[in-house]
């Protein structure tokens, strides 16, 4: 038997080659790009290993020659991973190869990179190359350019090889003929056709998800729905020896995500939707690194109608929509997310139509309120914020506007909610008839394959009775939980739950304030209906004008008072300013004052609280302050009198008439922590007289003792 010889006998020595080489080594380097290769193409690797007695021939003894074949089965694109190629560099480094044979330069390198770092360090060291064509020296520049196009012609075959193999995939995935997995919900045939799955538990579970999509519209919303409801997911296993047997999981949200954005649940054949980063690619590794999803413009291959859909294709790109608004916290129908604010992303400014930001400011009393504000000028062009609002009151008064629009459509809309829950809790049913029923297939099969065991082998007699007793306790605790969800949720709407429905339909203020409804369900409604709220806030004013825009196209123009700040931005604060001191002029008190601008509707600066005495001394006191005119009366009876001034208008001593009140002589009542006594003319001179009677000791002439 002859042994291969892949080369043309050297007679002589070459001049490129040296002593000092010969007293190195020489490292031959076997490499194939995958284990398939070396699996298939093994002529290839018996050639690459006859390549040490081309060292011999070249001078180099036989224990001189060093094999090196850690890289079989790894691709030469890249350096990294290959250890037997990191180990050549190693010792070129350290000085101790003279030659490095290969059967061509593309088993070293496939990357221009890695061989010309590998050509850099043979030049610095002195280190030949060899192949089947001839013999190198890395330090000559001829030498030197003619292996740099070997390099850059070894790269560029890789290059042109992918790009070949991956045009001709393309043109297959154009067709939709490329055989690409199937999601859960369907299954490929032998023949290669898809189909829907068999399994009709299955295919409820796939809708029951794109069905709580449209009611919910956030992938959490469906998440909790599908838990609620104790709906699982069946998935059939694509690698093992059990592949495609199903399994049932419990949902997630990476599992909801990916089906409410895979086009095929639309019937449509989709390929390349998502796209390697480069720049979170690892070397040596294309399929690395985070992928991006494309939008549908930019997919390779995109064939409607091309298998069995659970959506339409409409329904599925509003799908896309709705997921798109949800991740932007800018688009006025996103999710609706935490905060007590019912309008974000539905408020624009009038004035610039910028829309308005949603911010949480502390009260004094430590509470978090909203306010909206265009603050897009201050972000843009660092210049003052354009205007602001406080959030409570903007929300009342829009609310109050929707629950009055919504008045006329009560009775239909609780109609149309009583199909809903009736429709959600039938299909409910229904799968959990399906778990049941398969439960009880599993159990009627252990027992099938118990009894027909002989009973003399106990071996596995016993492993199937063990089996038969597992899918049983299964079927009891399945059925148990079945009974509990039951109880709590019957399967169809009872007479009272019919009665509430209508009651609360129309009676939709209660139904908004009730504290069962959450602010998320506030937002929602009100996303709905609206499409946005313009506001102007005039300065200097607590006024604001307010334009509401519906969903159908209609506009309502509408004011409201704002609370803020300060005292001087009330639109009236100088009428209301006059009023207070002409009050005070007449003698009114702090407490007179405040219950007089209360009962002529005077607003506070808050727009909330009413005035009181505290308040019209802190105005008095900040703005200036007038002289006290005479004491009112405790009303605008004359024949009403404070103790005091009646006592001044019969010239009686205060002492002597308030002991005259504690004798019962005069009645007063309290008012306000101050005594009122109502005395008209006629008991004025009552007590006239009765002073006269009983004169006080300084009015009586002292005695003379002699």
């Amino acid at each position: 038997m002859t042994s291969l010889v892949p080369y043309t006998r050297i007679e002589e020595r070459p001049e490129k080659i040296h002593p000092r080489h010969l007293e190195q080594s020489a490292i031959v380097y076997i490499r194939q790009s995958s284990l398939q290769q070396v699996h298939r193409n093994q002529e290839s690797t018996k050639l690459q290993y006859s390549l040490v007695e081309m060292a011999r021939e070249l001078g180099w003894a036989r224990d001189r020659v060093v094999v090196i074949d850690d890289d079989l089965g790894i691709s030469g694109s890249s350096a990294i991973g290959r250890e037997g190629f990191q180990r050549v560099l190693s010792e070129v480094a350290l000085d101790h190869v003279g030659l490095i044979v290969g059967v061509e330069m593309s088993r070293l390198a496939r990357s221009n990179k890695d061989w010309h770092q590998l050509l850099e360090l043979c030049a610095r060291f002195g280190t030949l190359i060899a192949d089947l064509d001839g013999l190198y020296d890395p330090s000559r520049y001829n030498d030197r350019l003619l292996l740099g196009l070997k390099g850059t012609m070894s790269e560029a075959e890789l290059h042109i090889l992918r790009q070949r193999l991956m045009q001709g995939k393309l043109q297959k995935a154009r067709r939709g003929e490329l055989v690409m997995p199937v999601p859960t919900g369907y299954l490929r045939l032998p023949s290669g056709e898809v189909v829907l799955d068999p399994d009709e538990e299955v295919q409820a579970s796939v809708r029951a998800v794109f069905d709580s999509f449209m009611r919910t519209g956030t992938t959490h919303g469906v998440l909790r729905d599908l838990v609620g409801r104790g709906i699982q997911i069946g998935i059939r296993r694509r690698t093992g020896l059990d592949r495609g047997k199903l399994e049932w999981h419990r949902p997630h949200r990476e599992m909801i995500a990916h089906m409410l954005r895979n086009p095929t649940y639309a019937g449509a054949y989709a390929y390349g939707r998502r796209r390697v980063d480069p720049r979170r690619q690892q070397p040596g590794r294309p399929a690395s690194g985070r992928t991006m999803e494309l939008p549908p413009e930019q997919w390779h291959a995109l064939v409607h109608d091309r298998l069995p859909a659970y959506i339409t294709w409409d329904q599925y790109q509003q799908n896309q929509r709705r997921l798109a608004q949800n991740r932007d916290r800018g688009s006025k129908t996103g999710a609706c997310r935490n905060g007590s604010s019912l309008l974000p992303g539905l408020v624009t400014c009038g004035r610039c139509g910028y829309r308005m930001q949603v911010q949480y400011a502390k009260a004094v009393s430590g509470k978090r309120y909203a306010r909206y504000v265009c603050n897009h000028a201050s972000r843009a062009r660092a210049e003052s914020i354009c205007s602001g609002l406080s959030g409570p009151r903007l929300d009342e008064v829009v609310s109050a506007l929707a629950l009055e629009a919504l008045k006329p459509a009560a009775l239909e809309m609780s109609m149309k909610i009583a199909e809903e829950i009736e429709s959600d809790r039938q299909k409910t049913e229904a799968l959990w008839n399906k778990r049941l029923q398969r439960a009880h297939y599993e159990v009627e099969r252990a027992q099938r394959q118990y009894h027909s065991v002989e009973p003399e082998n106990r071996l596995v007699a016993r492993t199937l009775e063990k089996a038969w007793e597992t899918s049983l306790e299964a079927e009891r605790d399945l059925q148990e939980e079945n009974r509990r969800r039951q109880a709590s949720q019957p399967h169809h709407l009872t007479a009272a739950e019919r009665e509430t429905i209508r009651r609360l339909a129309t009676d939709l203020p209660a139904l908004w304030n009730a504290a069962t409804t959450t602010a998320a369900d506030r937002k929602a409604i009100l996303h709905l209906l609206i499409e946005r709220v313009s506001v102007v806030v005039n300065d200097g004013s607590e006024w604001v004008d307010i334009s509401i825009h519906w969903a159908g196209g209609n506009e309502t123009q509408t004011k409201m008072r704002r609370p803020v700040g300060r005292f001087t931005e009330l639109s009236r604060h100088k009428e209301l300013l006059q009023e207070i001191w002409r009050l005070r002029r007449h003698g009114y008190t702090a407490e007179q004052i405040a219950c007089r601008l209360n009962a002529d509707k005077w607003t506070t600066a808050t727009q909330r609280n009413s005035f009181n005495d505290r308040l019209v001394r802190m105005i008095l006191h900040r703005y200036g302050t007038v002289a006290k005119g005479a004491r009112r009366p405790p009303n605008d009876d004359p024949n009403d009198w404070w103790l005091a001034d009646l006592a001044d208008e019969i010239e009686i001593p205060l002492v002597t008439l308030y002991g005259w009140m504690k004798r019962g002589w005069v009645k007063a009542r309290r008012v306000g922590g101050r005594w009122t006594v109502r005395a008209d003319a006629d008991e004025r001179n009552r007590l006239c007289r009765l002073r006269r009677k009983h004169p006080s000791p300084r009015q009586i002439a002292p005695r003379t003792y002699h």
